[in-house]
């Protein structure tokens, strides 16, 4: 590899450890924003790194680890809410929003509520692009698209959110 990176299947221990270091909060977040329970993001997350460790000597990509953590974490998500309940208000843990304010607070649910109103796929974009914090080409990855499908989906989506919220009577600075 050009850049010096070392394959998956290469990694020491110490390798792994930093891996793991460097991306526990994002994948934390990832999963916090899919199941909205501490402790089960939490779960989630522990079982995301496990996975990884397990596969590290089965992985053949040379691709960057973060996508691999990603696509882990988002199939332990998919499985988790396929054997849950609906995620209701009440769940959502009150110590974080006990330190923001009424208007931002509010503003999040109102978000939260139209980002929900879309599709799946929709909202799987728009959280790996913005609430992760993610590139195109990593989001590509994770999906497995090419990345112009990415742009065009987050393009859409971005589209259908703000028609969404123009209809509920929010309006945006143009």
């Amino acid at each position: 590899m050009a850049d010096g990176a070392k394959k998956l299947s290469e990694l020491t221990a110490d390798d792994a450890e930093e891996i793991i270091r460097d991306n526990y909060n994002a994948i934390y977040k990832y999963c916090y924003w899919q199941v909205k329970n501490c402790s089960d993001a939490e779960d989630l997350t522990q079982e995301t790194f496990l996975h990884f460790v397990q596969a590290i000597s089965d992985y053949s990509d040379r691709g960057k680890p973060k996508a691999f953590l990603y696509t882990i974490a988002k199939n332990l998500c998919i499985n988790f809410r396929k054997k849950s309940k609906a995620i209701s208000l009440a769940d959502i843990d009150n110590t974080a929003f006990e330190e923001s304010k009424a208007e931002e607070i509010e503003n999040k649910i109102i978000l939260e509520k139209y980002i929900r109103e879309l599709t799946s796929e929709q909202q799987e974009i728009l959280l790996l692009r913005y609430g992760q914090e993610l590139q195109v080409n990593e989001i590509a990855k994770i999906l497995n698209l090419n990345r112009f499908a990415v742009m065009y989906r987050m393009k859409t989506s971005i589209k259908n959110l703000k028609k969404k919220l123009e209809n509920g009577g929010y309006s945006f600075e143009k």
